[in-house]
């Protein structure tokens, strides 16, 4: 499996072959989720998406993952906005609420 140079899969390594030689599963492991350590917290408001965020904090959308990363409860990039625990039928937005920021990556490194 093929990924493009940056990816967070790049160095994922595949799934061991079996004792026949044949691989289990088509694909890689689970990449491992880093720790980073927060450095600032950010009050959620209206409109803020984990992608958002990162372009107002690093300058680069993408990087989305790295708070991701930081804040274990945001899987997706809205969901830092809305609450996903919610049984309403409309999407219950998550104001006031903090989101950790980690420190930008040294290096300009993925």
């Amino acid at each position: 499996m093929a990924f493009f140079k940056g990816s967070y899969y790049q160095n994922v390594r595949a799934f061991d072959p079996l004792e026949d030689g044949t691989r289990p599963v088509k694909g890689v492991r689970a990449r491992p989720v880093p720790a980073p350590e927060s450095v600032l917290e950010h009050p959620v408001s209206l409109g803020d998406r984990l992608d958002t965020l990162a372009q107002h904090y690093y300058a680069e959308p993408r990087d989305w993952r790295r708070l991701a990363d930081c804040n274990a409860d945001y899987l997706f990039v809205e969901d830092a906005l809305y609450d996903t625990d919610s049984d309403a039928d409309i999407q219950t937005p998550k104001l006031g609420t903090t989101v950790l920021i980690p420190r930008r990556r040294d290096g300009g490194t993925r």
